[in-house]
């Protein structure tokens, strides 16, 4: 794909429709890190966007054409998220797995993964992961919730981080903004997504 806007922001890409919920605050405190150093960010409620279904028509892999022939606010996040220096997607777990506004953003990856399965997103852009959930043990979902992080890496985002917050519920328990160790874990994560490496120093 090609790509001509300089990279300067970090998008958020919120896959909760409730804001100011627990993903959304975690979200926030992430994007407050970045201001801090100086990095512009735009946020995305992906339920606010008609993203329909992959329609596995490979429209996207014919000659001469790199993007998703389906026309819809799909478009306006492709155009962001290459326009990016970084990303974070944001998620509560539903049912063990990510919401299906999540999962329909996942599956329009496809224009990113070569019919040879070799990554195609341009450039390199790091991406981080806040996943929310109201069960205290961070490993139940673990599996389901690597397996969707695998399966963004395969478009060549480079993943950074992951944060699975447990225990939370909006309104039936205490809220992040009183649990300084998600408070904290989602700052260090927007912190430090666009962080060079020490090895990069060189």
């Amino acid at each position: 794909m090609s790509h001509t806007e300089p990279r300067k922001n970090v998008t958020l890409l919120m896959g909760s429709p409730r804001r100011n919920g627990s993903t959304h605050l975690l979200v926030q405190e992430a994007a407050r890190a970045l201001r801090d150093q100086g990095v512009a960010t735009q946020e995305v409620f992906l339920d606010d966007l008609t993203i329909h279904d992959c329609r596995g028509c490979h429209g996207c892999k014919q000659e001469r054409n790199d993007r998703c022939v389906v026309q819809d606010d799909m478009q306006r996040v492709y155009r962001m998220m290459e326009s990016s220096c970084g990303l974070v997607v944001a998620a509560p777990v539903y049912f063990g797995y990510v919401p299906a506004m999540t999962k329909a953003w996942l599956d329009r990856l496809v224009p990113y993964i070569g019919m040879d399965m070799s990554p195609a997103f341009p450039g390199s852009c790091p991406v981080s992961f806040i996943f929310v959930q109201n069960m205290p043990d961070p490993s139940l979902f673990e599996p389901a919730l690597r397996s969707f992080t695998d399966a963004v890496a395969m478009s060549g985002l480079a993943v950074r981080e992951c944060l699975v917050a447990t225990d939370c519920e909006m309104g039936l328990k205490p809220p992040v903004t009183e649990r300084p160790d998600l408070m904290e874990r989602a700052y260090s994560l927007g912190r430090d997504l666009i962080a060079m490496r020490p090895e990069a120093k060189k």
